[in-house]
């Protein structure tokens, strides 16, 4: 039968739809297959931390390793959404996948301008700072953003104004393998609160510690992907290596201060709020306000010699104990100073000034160059001591505290209620702050 004209190009224009169909399907399976390998990106660098939004100022979730694969499911600024295994989703930074321990060709090097210029945990000026660098010291640009550049620091990364550098064009791949192959790990800081220590090397270990805060703890040694810490206790503890930041200097929060203009000197005004502390004979002082007043003499007295002086509390209000350490801690001071003026059970029992420590590697040197600056005051000298006393012991840094004399106490509460005292108390404290960054 013949088909119809009509028919015969009915059936060319049906072949022709089927082949652009055809073509269609095969070009959208390939382009759907380049856009799977688009959105698959493989780790190159030893780790890369996934938090859990597109920041650095949120926590860490985890972290993968080199050659893992990832699936991009969006980005937002320099961030790219992923999908992990177990179809946890979580954010990398765009900047740092591709480096071999954030070292690329890109780096490069740059010179810090100013001495003792901040290296801070993020681009803002109020975050946390992590140490010192030196002027005319070289360090390796990762990223810039908004005026900030990220470097590498301590095995770590930190942030450091742009206004504080001369960025050169120079590559900075020769800093970080020579700063790397002289890294020793002499501390960890954990990344969340809650931090389980392990009994042994084992992630089925029995717990032995939790460590509530962000702390950082001394570094023993390492037995595969864990670390090896002692406690505050004495007692040692096995951490995961990826639940903490490392750090080559003995403690993480310690700058590089050589003199007290240097310093980053945290003072605390013991008690406060409806905390009195102790009180005179007549009920009519109180032991919050003296330690204030003391404070604040010794922050003008330190200012004037160019030392960083915070104080935990600037007038009355109350603070937990703990939130007194956790912000040197933060600071990342040298020193650590707690004041207050004691009291017995029955009045004028003892009298004198004693100065606290707590270690005697790390408290003793510095009590007791207080304390040869001490012993002039015109009230007894009780000697150093050792306190186990919460603000100076859960302290990182050099702690100390000092009981300036005893409030009911008759001959010693006379000097306490005197600004003179006070003002001399100050200035000794001060001058054995000089004498200890010498």
């Amino acid at each position: 039968m013949k088909l119809r004209r009509s028919d015969r190009r009915q059936k060319r224009q049906q072949r022709w739809l089927w082949g652009i169909i055809i073509i269609l399907i095969t070009c959208s399976s390939l382009s759907t297959l380049a856009m799977a390998q688009a959105n698959q990106l493989v780790v190159k660098a030893n780790f890369l931390n996934v938090r859990i939004g597109p920041s650095l100022s949120y926590e860490t979730l985890t972290r993968v390793k080199r050659g893992e694969t990832l699936t991009i499911l969006s980005k937002k600024n320099q961030w790219y959404q992923v999908r992990l295994a177990g179809d946890k989703i979580g954010w990398v930074a765009s900047w740092l996948i591709d480096n071999n321990e954030a070292n690329t060709s890109s780096n490069t090097i740059g010179i810090i301008k100013a001495p003792n210029t901040n290296v801070q945990k993020y681009p803002q000026n109020d975050s946390e700072v992590l140490g010192t660098l030196a002027q005319l010291q070289k360090v390796n640009i990762v990223y810039t953003q908004n005026n900030w550049s990220q470097i590498l620091f301590n095995d770590t990364v930190g942030w450091v104004p742009n206004s504080e550098l001369i960025i050169t064009d120079k590559i900075a791949q020769n800093i970080w393998n020579n700063h790397h192959q002289k890294s020793t790990i002499r501390s960890v800081t954990t990344l969340q609160n809650n931090t389980k220590i392990l009994a042994k090397p084992d992630p089925d270990s029995k717990v032995v510690a939790h460590i509530t805060d962000k702390t950082t703890l001394p570094y023993l040694g390492k037995e595969g992907d864990f670390y090896k810490i002692r406690l505050n206790s004495g007692e040692s503890g096995y951490i995961a290596s990826w639940l903490v930041s490392i750090s080559s200097s003995e403690h993480a929060v310690k700058s590089a201060a050589t003199k007290l203009s240097e310093a980053t000197i945290v003072i605390d005004p013991g008690h406060g709020g409806a905390d009195t502390g102790a009180l005179t004979n007549n009920q009519k002082h109180t032991e919050k306000g003296y330690t204030l007043d003391t404070a604040k003499r010794l922050k003008k007295q330190l200012q004037q010699s160019g030392a960083n002086v915070i104080l935990t509390r600037n007038n009355d209000s109350g603070l937990d104990l703990a939130s007194r350490a956790r912000l040197a801690n933060k600071l990342n001071a040298d020193v650590f100073l707690s004041l207050h003026f004691d009291s017995t059970p029955v009045a004028s029992k003892a009298s004198g000034i004693t100065t606290y420590y707590y270690s005697g590697k790390k408290d003793r040197p510095l009590a007791q160059s207080l304390h040869k600056q001490l012993e002039d005051l015109p009230l007894p000298d009780r000697g150093l001591r050792f306190g186990d006393y919460e603000v100076i012991r859960e302290n990182e840094q050099p702690a100390v505290l000092i009981e300036g004399g005893y409030l009911n106490n008759k001959h010693d509460n006379k000097q306490i209620a005197n600004p003179e005292y006070r003002q001399k108390l100050a200035v000794g404290i001060a001058q054995g702050l000089s004498d200890y960054f010498k």
